[in-house]
């Protein structure tokens, strides 16, 4: 797993000011999924990320999809 190289948060000024917002969501008991909600319409991904010992790899990829989102945003 690579080291994150950007500002996150303003990445996630980007996408917050453009409405969308990526968060874990309950799949079952012991895992996770990534949600992403762009102006209300959710769409979730298919990775399962095991609450007790994804956490850091979940936050990365949180912090990369922020990143390429917020990168197509303002190439626009």
């Amino acid at each position: 797993m690579k080291s994150v190289d950007f500002n996150v948060h303003e990445v996630m000024k980007v996408c917050f000011d453009n409405d969308i917002k990526i968060y874990p969501v309950i799949y079952d008991k012991n895992h996770l999924q990534l949600e992403i909600n762009y102006k209300g319409k959710k769409k979730r991904g298919q990775e399962l990320y095991n609450q007790k010992t994804d956490q850091k790899k979940m936050q990365q990829k949180i912090g990369d999809l922020y990143y390429h989102i917020s990168e197509k945003l303002t190439k626009c």
